[in-house]
């Protein structure tokens, strides 16, 4: 059995056995792995540390035939103000497994690995809904799922973003207005114009993004059902993470002060 050494990310943890863990974990050296945490469910045990979720790790794992093994396991981050508020634990919940879901078994990729650090850090100091919604974006873009927000979908018409515009979930692509079918899903030139800044700016950028209530709305929308049609099913950390948010804000618009 050979060793090799890597940071990783822990994008999912289950219980495995009497005393061990089966890790997902998102590495820079091979990509997205399953791995075996042994004994780590003992008061003793000594990776415990460094096999949490929305931890960040150098790792040291033994290559297996089915499963690779954590040997040695030190913590770089540990995001910790995550674990300290329900609505980030959701968002970060929900981040880990959009990860999960579309990220293929073994693709090694720095860039995508970079993003996907990238959003833990930015969910350890904000969580609101436009920073979930430019992950998504900026995930889909990088696997090859981003649609066509250039031009009709079926027309090829080149659309401005003062046009009005609808969305075609099936067709993966914006539709101008001639070509509207039943089927496809209201959209604004404001929500097309975030689209294609938050595919264009850095993240650590978005903060001078303005987009309305309602833009963010249909926004949620439109990559919700487009998340769903890629992966036939639709993700349970979303669900809870929008519960969390309509709760919120029932509370914070109805609070006595």
């Amino acid at each position: 059995m050979s060793l090799y050494k890597t940071k990783a990310l822990v994008l999912r943890s289950r219980k495995y056995r009497e005393a061990d863990c089966l890790l997902t974990l998102l590495t820079q050296k091979k990509g997205k792995i399953s791995a075996i945490a042994k004994g780590v469910r003992k008061a003793k045990s000594r990776l415990r540390g460094g096999v949490q979720l929305f931890t960040h790790n150098e790792m040291l794992l033994s290559e297996g035939r089915n499963l690779d093994v954590v040997t040695q396991s030190e913590c770089l981050e540990a995001f910790t103000t995550v674990g300290n508020d329900m609505e980030a634990m959701a968002a970060a919940c929900y981040w880990c497994e959009l990860l999960d879901s579309f990220i293929p078994m073994e693709q090694n990729d720095a860039e995508l690995y970079t993003l996907a650090l990238a959003g833990f850090h930015l969910l350890a100091l904000e969580h609101h809904e436009l920073i979930i919604r430019a992950l998504e974006i900026k995930l889909l873009s990088l696997l090859g799922f981003m649609p066509n927000m250039d031009c009709c979908v079926s027309c090829g018409r080149s659309l401005l973003e003062e046009q009005k515009v609808f969305f075609s979930v099936g067709g993966g692509g914006v539709v101008c207005s001639c070509c509207k079918k039943e089927d496809t899903v209201f959209f604004t030139p404001e929500t097309l114009k975030v689209w294609r800044q938050i595919q264009r700016m850095n993240l650590s950028m978005l903060k001078r993004l303005k987009v309305s209530r309602e833009g963010l709305k249909i926004l949620d929308d439109v990559l919700e059902r487009f998340i769903i049609y890629q992966l036939d099913y639709p993700l349970k950390s979303r669900r809870v993470l929008k519960e969390i948010w309509a709760n919120n804000t029932f509370f914070n618009k109805n609070r006595v002060e």
